[in-house]
């Protein structure tokens, strides 16, 4: 899978919610489809008992930011709807 192609369809077609404090919330509410981290272990360790399909995307938490067009790091994407991208779950 190319990283950097889904994720611009998904910031395209898709809902989605950055950052982890806001997707920790909405996992649990059940409303996220999907999980995206930046590549930092630590981060999917907190998420193994979630349902949601887990991706580790081979970016830091800076290249991730900007490719969302934020000036700080994000470590954490909440999939709400993948749109025409390939992060959703297995139908």
């Amino acid at each position: 899978m190319d990283y950097n192609w889904e994720l611009g369809r998904l910031k395209e077609t898709g809902k989605f919610v950055l950052g982890e404090k806001t997707t920790k919330k909405l996992v649990k509410k059940g409303e996220v489809k999907a999980v995206l981290f930046a590549n930092e272990p630590h981060l999917k360790s907190e998420f193994d008992q979630a349902k949601s399909p887990k991706f580790t995307v081979p970016l830091n938490s800076l290249q991730l930011g900007n490719l969302f067009g934020k000036p700080y790091p994000v470590s954490m994407i909440g999939v709400i709807d993948s749109g025409v991208s390939q992060f959703r779950e297995n139908e």
